[in-house]
């Protein structure tokens, strides 16, 4: 009795499992071949990311931000980086002419 009913609660839960609609983000499904491996190569997926010219403006600001923060050491994003002081202000003196007569 205790085979049977082991035997069942396993054929049950292999049934089970194999019951998940086939759709490309289903892992067992042919379908989903093309979308994961163009996912894993390209790292661009159109249902996450939107469309790829946004994807390719994101991957060139994230690119651009890197560079910036290795090579010119800007980091826009570190509060405690200290930004360039300016220079104190100093008062120019009036632009005055001058002008001498010989008598």
């Amino acid at each position: 009795m205790k085979r049977l009913t082991l035997g069942s609660l396993v054929l049950i839960a292999l049934t089970s499992a194999c019951t998940s609609p086939a759709y490309e983000n289903n892992h067992w499904h042919f379908n989903s071949v093309g979308p994961r491996m163009s996912h894993q190569f390209l790292g661009y997926r159109q249902s996450r990311d939107g469309s790829y010219l946004n994807r390719l403006q994101q991957d060139g600001n994230a690119t651009t931000l890197t560079l910036r923060r290795h090579f010119v050491n800007d980091n826009p994003g570190n509060p405690m980086m200290p930004q360039p002081a300016r220079p104190p202000y100093r008062p120019q003196p009036p632009q005055v002419e001058f002008s001498v007569k010989n008598p």
